[in-house]
């Protein structure tokens, strides 16, 4: 998907849950990583997060945006990769406060990611993830989201009732799991992304509203 389309879709999702929330979970991502070089990117070994990092890299250098720019964390990198592939475990062992973490898991995480994950969770680290609804995953994460949970009715996918471990009310999730639920987690990448590179997502929730407000009552546009 490229960019036009891409912000086409994110223009027709304005007012949905999925465009809302990825939105906001972009902005807490911008907003909590503080130190230079922060960001971490970080997945299963069989499918690393290469398309968010390119994305969120290409996103956050249009916009100016050069002291968070996105670092693919790698189980095993090759021998002669070049500089930005070749960033391996070391890098989660460095990481502390300041720092965030995101995990992107389409699948259930083995047990080998948790641990990782977790791990740097006790450095301090910001989680923030987006995968299946995962319990493990979401315990360990400060911010989760949750692609299949918020793709609206009229996108393709058509919902039904999946039972949770709790008394709370069943959530509507799409059917046809296959292709179309990786066709939903594809999208909300593509929406994080250009979120993350928001003029105002480094700033705090109540000011991007005040804002926002005080725009509608003088008319000026947002």
């Amino acid at each position: 998907m490229d960019l036009t389309r891409a912000s086409l879709l994110r223009e027709m999702l304005t007012g949905t849950e999925l465009g809302s929330q990825t939105t906001e979970f972009a902005h807490s991502l911008r907003r909590f990583t503080t130190r230079t070089g922060g960001l971490m990117l970080f997945g299963p070994a069989d499918d690393e997060p290469w398309h968010l990092t390119a994305h969120l890299d290409d996103e956050l250098h249009r916009a100016g945006v050069e002291h968070i720019r996105p670092a693919l964390v790698r189980w095993s990198p090759p021998p002669g990769a070049p500089p930005h592939l070749s960033i391996g475990l070391d890098r989660l062992r460095d990481a502390g406060r300041g720092e965030s973490l995101l995990v992107v898991a389409e699948e259930d995480p083995a047990d080998t990611l948790l641990e990782r994950i977790s791990d740097v969770r006790r450095r301090g680290t910001t989680i923030f993830s987006i995968g299946n609804g995962d319990q493990e995953l979401s315990s360990l994460s400060h911010e989760s989201l949750v692609p299949e949970l918020l793709v609206p009715d009229g996108f393709g996918w058509t919902t039904r009732r999946i039972e949770l471990d709790h008394d709370e009310p069943q959530a509507a999730v799409p059917t046809d799991l296959e292709p179309r639920t990786s066709e939903g987690f594809e999208m909300a990448q593509h929406l994080v992304s250009l979120a993350a590179a928001d003029e105002d997502a480094g700033q705090p929730a109540w000011r991007r509203r005040l804002r926002a407000a005080i725009e509608r009552l003088s008319g000026e546009p947002g």
